[in-house]
This record gives structure tokens, C-alpha cells and sequence, in this order.
């Protein structure tokens, strides 16, 4: 698979081999499914794609898109953490978080990073933490304004059939 850019996120002297089996071993035990064998991890880590780099005033994001018989060993439902991502072979520089998934596309995973994070250490930078925090919240109430509008639907649905009944 092409590679936009490089950006690798292991200690330098760590294997590639030391990097996944140590990620492997920390995802084991959470009730994940059982990890695939590391030559299968290295030949799915051959066959990622990752895209380029793009941001908002806040954000960089890229897609990551995965050979789909990885799909099966993914968790269902939410987003991996780190550990979980990297013991799956894909490798990035710190401070990526898988965020999102791309319901059209199953094996492409939404990563975003903060802008100015330190790819070494995944540290963020101190004048960007306001604004993240901000974010954070507005998205929050988006959500809670949507969660909102999706019971008084349910609501208006249920109002003429209730009448009905009595």
C-alpha cells in the first residue's frame, strides 16, 4: 500500500516486531477478540493506506483504510484507543485518535490529531487545549440538542397511536 507520508511512531530503538508484540500483549485480556498472529499483522500493516493530512483550525484528521478482514477482530461499536489500534499494525506518530468510522466504507477509520501536537511524545500544545476543550463542549451540545430532537420525533410518533388505543 502507498504511504502519504511517513509517520511512524515508535521509540527509536524499538523493533517493529518488539512494537507490535508489546501492543498485542497490552490489547489481550479486555475482552477483545483473540489477536491474529503477528505475521498476519505485518501483512495487513503492508496493505494499509494512509491518506493525506488535512485540518480545520483545530484539528488534523486523515483516513486510514484497512484490508477489510481486519474488520472482524475490530471492536464493535466505539472507537479503539491507541493500544488496540497499534496492536492491529497500523503506525502513526503519537496523538492520533481514532475518533469516527466511515459507515459507507467499514474499513476506513477516522483519525484526527490536535494541530502542533509533538509527534514524538503526543504532547499538545498549551495554547491549543482552550480551544480543544471549547470544541469538546460545543460537540457535546450538538449532541445533546440531537438527542433531544430524536425523542420528541419518537414522541410525535407514538402521540396518535397512543390516542387510538384509549
Amino acid at each position: 500500500a502507498m504511504m502519504a507520508e511517513v509517520d511512524l511512531d515508535m521509540e527509536e530503538n524499538m523493533s517493529n516486531q518488539l512494537a507490535l508484540d508489546e501492543a498485542i500483549a497490552a490489547a489481550q485480556g479486555d475482552g477483545l477478540p483473540v489477536a491474529p498472529h503477528p505475521s498476519q499483522v505485518q501483512a495487513w500493516t503492508e496493505e494499509t493506506d494512509y491518506s493525506e493530512k488535512y485540518c480545520d483550525d483545530i484539528y488534523e484528521y486523515r483516513q486510514v483504510t484497512v484490508p477489510r478482514a481486519m474488520l472482524q477482530i475490530f471492536p464493535q461499536g466505539r472507537c479503539m484507543a491507541e493500544s488496540e489500534w497499534r496492536s492491529h499494525g497500523i503506525t502513526m506518530s503519537r496523538g492520533w485518535q481514532h475518533y469516527d468510522h466511515h459507515p459507507p466504507e467499514a474499513n476506513v477509520l477516522l483519525f484526527r490529531r490536535v494541530l502542533g501536537t509533538d509527534p514524538k511524545s503526543g504532547q499538545l500544545p498549551q495554547d491549543m487545549v482552550e480551544k480543544v476543550n471549547r470544541r469538546e463542549a460545543y460537540i457535546a451540545e450538538l449532541e445533546q440538542i440531537r438527542q433531544h430532537m430524536i425523542q420528541e420525533q419518537a414522541r410525535k410518533q407514538e402521540g396518535p397511536v397512543s390516542d387510538l388505543l384509549f
